[in-house]
C-alpha cells in the first residue's frame, strides 16, 4: 500500500510506465475463497489496477476499492466501463480514509505492506469495517521473501511474520493458516518463486 506523497509518485509512475504490471487476473488465493460465498460488500485495501475488484465485480460484489495511485485508479475504471461493471474505487491515504464501522461482509488485504509504524492502527481500521461474521482474507509476502526476485517490499520489517500479522486482529477467528513457498505469476511484477503468508478467517464478537 502507498502510504506518502513518495510512494504515490513512486506508483503512478509505475503503473504509468508498465500497465498491467501485476497482470489482468485475479489473485489466486482470493479468487478461490470469494468464488465460493454469496456475494455481498468487499473492501480491497492497496488495489492498484483492480484486477481483484474487476474479477469480484464480475461476480455480482459490491466492491469498494482503496489506494494512493491515481494511475491506477483510472486503469482500473477504464476497464470497469469496458467490461459494464461498477467499483467505487477511493484515492486515499489509508491512514485517513474511515470505512464505515461493520459494513462488509469480506476484507481482503492482498500484497497490502504497510510501515510498521504505522501498520496496527490500519489493520484496526479494516478490522472495524469488516461485519460480524464476515471473512478476513489475506496474502502477502512472509519475512523470507527477501530471498527471492519475486517482487515485494525490500525492507524487512515491511514484510509478514505469522505471528504478528494475526496479533494485529484481535477479533478474528483465524481458519486458515499458510507460510510457504508458492509460485507466482502475476504479471510482470509478481513472478517466480515466493515466501508468502495466507489467512482466512472470520470476525467474531468477543
Amino acid at each position: 500500500m502507498k502510504e506518502n506523497k513518495m510512494d504515490n509518485i513512486f506508483w503512478n509512475d509505475k503503473f504509468s510506465t508498465t500497465p498491467g504490471l501485476y497482470g489482468d487476473q485475479p489473485n489466486e488465493f482470493l479468487k478461490a475463497n470469494i468464488q465460493q460465498m454469496p456475494p455481498g460488500k468487499i473492501l480491497l485495501p492497496g488495489e492498484g489496477e483492480g484486477r481483484n475488484a474487476l474479477y469480484a465485480a464480475s461476480l455480482g460484489w459490491e466492491v469498494t476499492a482503496i489506494d494512493q495511485s491515481e494511475t491506477g485508479k483510472n486503469h482500473c475504471l477504464k476497464k470497469a466501463e469496458k467490461l459494464g461493471l461498477h467499483v467505487d474505487y477511493h484515492v486515499c491515504d489509508a491512514r485517513i480514509h474511515i470505512p464505515e464501522t461493520e459494513s462488509f461482509d469480506v476484507v481482503s488485504l492482498i500484497y497490502f505492506h504497510l510501515p510498521k509504524e504505522i501498520s496496527t492502527e490500519v489493520y484496526s481500521k479494516f478490522e472495524k469495517a469488516l461485519k460480524v461474521g464476515g471473512t478476513m482474507i489475506i496474502e502477502g509476502f512472509g519475512k523470507k521473501q527477501l530471498q527471492y526476485q519475486s517482487g515485494g517490499p525490500k525492507n524487512l520489517e515491511m514484510l509478514y511474520d505469522l505471528s504478528g500479522l494475526k496479533s494485529n486482529f484481535q477479533n478474528i477467528k483465524w481458519h486458515f493458516e499458510f507460510e510457504g513457498t508458492i509460485h507466482l505469476n502475476e504479471g510482470i511484477g509478481h513472478v517466480g518463486e515466493a515466501h508468502v503468508i495466507r489467512l482466512v478467517g472470520e470476525k467474531i464478537k468477543l
